[in-house]
């Protein structure tokens, strides 16, 4: 495995008391947007000046990250990309949201009240005006913009988990998140599915208006249902980018 030359699209990060988690973010950005080969050598000094910051945030973010999958840590050898998501990996972590996300669906229906539909509307109304922007650019041209897609997307989900009245589903929220990020960095070929995911997102929003806790929970099943299919595609070589 080689070393590479690294380039990072985000703006200068902050020199501040949350430096570990810009940090955090900024690596999480360049792995899930490809700027991070497979077979790189993770370098905690290249990475430091690449970050313009001190080596000790580098390796705080890069521990934080070996516990998503995302990146590989061996004894002496350090810190290497992870593998490709494989087909086996895919079903079993859409498994497992169903089996979270679905209930999550049911029980912020139940206990969210009002502010779980302004929440959930809000979230919505933000991945909109990110997917115009992105899509303005005439895609993949602006990866700042792409990056903000799919930050958009896991928000409108993540506020469903805020509002379950149930803090340790969104602990459970946040691995699967990270293993979301995983699928983009195994397809590495940009973002597939971002009005796909409006128009789901819409008929559980729908749903929620209408207090239909069922049927709120049967558009989370068929929403992730169809990213698992989506997401299949993504991760075979001859789909086009």
């Amino acid at each position: 495995m080689d070393d590479a030359v690294i380039s990072y699209p985000g703006r200068p990060l902050a020199k501040s008391q949350g430096l570990s988690e810009h940090v955090y973010q900024a690596l999480l950005q360049m792995l899930v947007q490809g700027l991070l080969k497979r077979g790189t050598v993770l370098r905690i000094d290249l990475l430091a000046k690449t970050l313009d910051v001190s080596p000790t945030p580098v390796r705080e973010a890069l521990a934080r990250l070996a516990t998503t999958g995302l990146v590989l840590h061996e004894p002496r050898k350090g810190y290497t990309i992870a593998p490709p998501i494989d087909s086996r990996q895919l079903a079993e972590l859409m498994d497992a949201r169903r089996l979270i996300e679905v209930a999550a669906i049911g029980r912020a229906c139940t206990n969210g009240g009002p502010a779980f539909v302004r929440s959930l509307e809000k979230a919505l109304d933000v991945q909109r005006d990110a997917v115009s922007a992105y899509q303005a650019q005439a895609r993949a041209d602006d990866p700042e913009l792409a990056w903000a897609v799919m930050l958009a997307d896991l928000k409108f989900h993540q506020t469903i988990f805020d509002h379950t009245g149930n803090r340790f589903i969104g602990v459970m929220a946040q691995a699967l998140s990270a293993q979301l990020h995983r699928i983009r960095q195994s397809a590495q070929a940009g973002i597939s599915d971002d009005r796909n995911a409006i128009e789901e997102h819409e008929v559980i929003l729908a749903a929620v208006r209408q207090g239909d806790r069922e049927a709120a929970e049967q558009a989370m099943k068929n929403h992730i249902d169809n990213v698992e299919t989506r997401s299949e595609l993504d991760l075979t070589e001859d789909h086009p980018n």
